[in-house]
């Protein structure tokens, strides 16, 4: 039978199938930090991303009728979460160009941190005790990744990395304020779009380009199964496990993604990477949690 091959998906609780699509998204998320190895310019992989994405959402429902009828507000809004998103995509390249993959991954899982320093601000409270312990472990975890003996590119990489979660903290508190009539496929869509009509300017200028069918395939990889299935695959395990364990599972990605490093580029995994990958999920998840129960109670 040709679905055959498929009935033990079938035999599965709902649960478990959303348990097994949102690993699969988690594993997808980690494998993004790869594509920065490529010996391509950041604006070229994050252009391409948001063009080749953009094709992969259309076709699975992004572009809508529904789009034509955002107010001005909503779509000042739309377009400014896709500068972030642009943001955040190219000086997350950067940092894997700069410093590998660990570095780049560690960086970015510290957002929460960020998140909460921009509630905080925006509510003009100080922060919590245990905000204040968990931002204490999270400095202490990048102050690990910063080996004096690995050179300049090594805290230049670092640096970057905590400006990527630092956008993509003011990315988030957009996107939670987005109009609540489009579908999560429509918002990304429009914010792919964004994100290569604002670098394909750039395109002319940026060096290294694509320079071969590997690079090409790799991209449409990124901007297909990294942007569009893994935006799919979220969604649906959102449908049949809680939020908060998806939040769990997706922030494993720097442990994808250094294990992922580690095996196909040799990229070391030293003692200090482990403990501070530990200390920065640790803490991020603590973050996570307190914001989750903030949102809840108000």
């Amino acid at each position: 039978m040709p679905h055959g091959r498929f009935t033990w998906m079938q035999a599965l609780s709902p649960q478990t199938r959303g348990l097994v699509a949102i690993n699969l998204a988690a594993v997808i998320f980690g494998t993004a930090a790869l594509y920065g190895k490529l010996d391509v310019s950041p604006v070229w992989i994050t252009a391409l991303r948001g063009a080749l994405g953009a094709l992969a959402l259309a076709v699975v429902g992004g572009l809508s009728a529904r789009l034509l009828h955002m107010t001005p507000r909503s779509l000042g809004r739309l377009v400014a979460s896709g500068f972030l998103l642009a943001s955040h995509w190219l000086t997350f390249f950067m940092s894997v160009q700069l410093s590998g993959v660990a570095i780049a991954t560690l960086t970015f899982a510290t957002f929460p941190l960020f998140t909460v320093l921009v509630e905080a601000a925006a509510l003009r409270r100080l922060p919590r005790l245990a905000e204040v312990l968990a931002g204490v472990a999270i400095i202490a975890a990048v102050a690990l990744l910063v080996e004096p003996g690995q050179g300049g590119n090594n805290t230049a990489g670092t640096l970057v990395g905590l400006l990527s979660a630092a956008v993509y903290a003011l990315f988030w508190r957009i996107a939670q304020r987005l109009d609540g009539s489009l579908s999560a496929a429509n918002v990304s869509f429009c914010q792919n779009v964004v994100v290569f009509i604002l670098l394909a300017p750039w395109l002319f200028v940026a060096t290294p380009a694509p320079a071969g069918l590997f690079d090409w395939l790799a991209l449409s990889g990124l901007g297909v199964i990294n942007t569009a299935i893994m935006l799919l695959l979220y969604l649906y395990a959102l449908r049949h496990v809680s939020a908060s364990t998806c939040s769990g599972f997706i922030a494993l990605e720097p442990v994808y993604a250094i294990a992922f490093a580690a095996w196909l580029f040799n990229e070391p995994v030293t003692p200090w990477i482990i403990l501070s990958c530990l200390l920065i999920l640790g803490a991020s998840m603590i973050l996570l949690r307190i914001e989750r129960q903030a949102q809840a109670s108000s």
